[in-house]
């Protein structure tokens, strides 16, 4: 939800930057790429509080998978020790 709020504020601020240039007189292509550059340098200030929450929430998700994932490998490795005592048991018994 944050990332399409993030994005809608970002379209918003093009858009009023496009309108305004567009309303003083610019050519189009100019009033395009002013637009850009004035939107980009606002939206850096502007939407950074927005920005850090979906940084971390991106980040939190990662770490989560991570987790899962050494999670599951360790499940594995545990079951291949149980199986390797299986195999060496009846051997040490036989050597003993």
């Amino acid at each position: 939800m944050i990332a399409f709020r993030y994005t809608v504020m970002r379209l918003m601020i093009f858009v009023g930057f496009l309108a305004l240039f567009v309303l003083v007189g610019l050519d189009q292509i100019w009033a395009l790429v002013f637009a850009a550059l004035f939107s980009m340098v606002t939206s850096y200030f502007l939407l950074a509080p927005d920005r850090e929450r979906l940084a971390r929430g991106v980040e939190r998700k990662v770490e989560e998978r991570m987790a899962r994932r050494e999670q599951k490998v360790d499940e594995g490795r545990t079951l291949e020790d149980e199986e390797d005592a299986e195999v060496e048991q009846p051997r040490r018994s036989g050597e003993a």
